[in-house]
């Protein structure tokens, strides 16, 4: 009887690691917002680290864990540093990257997630990209 509640347990947890919560819709970056800057992210698909979740922080605070080919936005004011690294279980001892901005007021700012393979590691990184190379990736 312990032994299925262990299996169980398990399974939950492996279940939940693996449940992003971006969105596979692309967001609107045509909407203009004077008062703020807006960080669009876009986390790119492939076999590498497909079942780590992208960890997003923005100035500290989590606003989301990217699963392959999904996005999420974020607004600030302010200077803002972004932080991308391995979320949940699977994602122990992936390295992490992170980026840096200054915002404007109005401005639109729009960043790719990919994974770097190495030979024996893998880790996150995060480049900022043009509006035409981001409305490509659709």
């Amino acid at each position: 009887m312990n032994l299925k509640r262990l299996f169980i347990v398990f399974l939950l947890i492996l279940t939940t690691s693996c449940a992003g919560t971006g969105s596979k819709t692309i967001p609107n970056i045509n909407i203009d917002n004077k008062n703020v800057t807006s960080l669009f992210f876009y986390r790119t698909g492939g076999y590498v680290a497909g079942g780590v979740l992208a960890g997003l922080e923005v100035n500290g605070e989590e606003i989301a864990r990217l699963g392959t080919n999904e996005y999420s936005q974020y607004t600030v004011k302010g200077n803002y540093s972004v932080h991308v690294f391995g979320a949940g279980i699977n994602g122990f001892g992936m390295g992490s990257g992170r980026i840096t901005g200054q915002a404007k007021k109005g401005a639109k700012h729009y960043y790719l997630i990919s994974v770097d393979a190495g030979l024996f590691t893998s880790s996150f990184s995060i480049v900022e990209v043009t509006e035409t190379t981001f409305k490509q990736l659709r």
